[in-house]
């Protein structure tokens, strides 16, 4: 997950509280004064019904990273949606893929929901080309439900479930060829999973 947290730290010393459309810069993921020195920057304004703040961040070339919204003036309270953006090239550097776009080089890559200043309900990554990457549920931003990781392909990579932050139940993993078991995060047992095969209309293990 992309934390907020430290993106906003000190946005209250760095913006007129009252305005209705503020610049704030970024050196790194740290606010700065520093207009040269910025990496990048972001803009916020109020909503003109409603005490909602909304939140743009881009890089210095102008490309979208990050939208969101706020429920106060010192945006320290994310609330509503929030999407993230990422380049293509760099995904497929980090991941050793080899994904393209037509006419495009960025995509949509995370987006989720804040209630109050904390995850709720299922927060998604994407691949480049829009299939889910990862699906993540939360209750009052604690993992909380199903977990799943995908290949490009839909193939899943890794299955489980979370109870209130912690491992839970039964969790596949390397595509169903390994199993663990856990019971509220104390893990109870893990085994390789006998993959079968079909010969001639019988089932055998591939290790006959």
């Amino acid at each position: 997950m992309k934390k907020i947290s430290v993106l906003l730290f000190g946005i209250f010393f760095y913006c007129v509280a009252n305005a209705q459309v503020a610049p704030i810069y970024f050196y790194g993921n740290q606010v700065t004064q520093d207009k040269d020195k910025a990496t990048s920057y972001a803009v916020y304004g109020k909503l003109s019904t409603g005490d909602i703040y909304t939140f743009k961040r881009f890089d210095l070339y102008d490309n979208l990273l990050q939208t969101g919204s706020f429920s106060d003036e010192l945006l320290a309270v994310p609330h509503g949606k929030f999407t993230f953006y990422s380049d293509v090239n760099e995904f497929n550097l980090l991941y050793k893929q080899s994904f393209t776009i037509r006419g495009k080089t960025r995509f949509v890559s995370q987006e989720g929901n804040f209630v109050n200043g904390v995850e709720q309900g299922k927060w998604l990554l994407y691949f480049p080309d829009g299939n889910i990457f990862n699906s993540q549920e939360f209750i009052d931003g604690k993992l909380d439900g199903k977990f799943l990781t995908f290949d490009r392909y839909g193939k899943s990579i890794v299955s489980g479930n979370y109870a209130l932050g912690e491992k839970d139940g039964e969790w596949l993993f390397e595509k169903e060829k390994i199993r663990e078991i856990w019971n509220k995060g104390v893990l109870v047992s893990r085994e390789k999973i006998k993959k079968s095969k079909q010969i001639k209309g019988t089932i055998q293990s591939k290790n006959n």
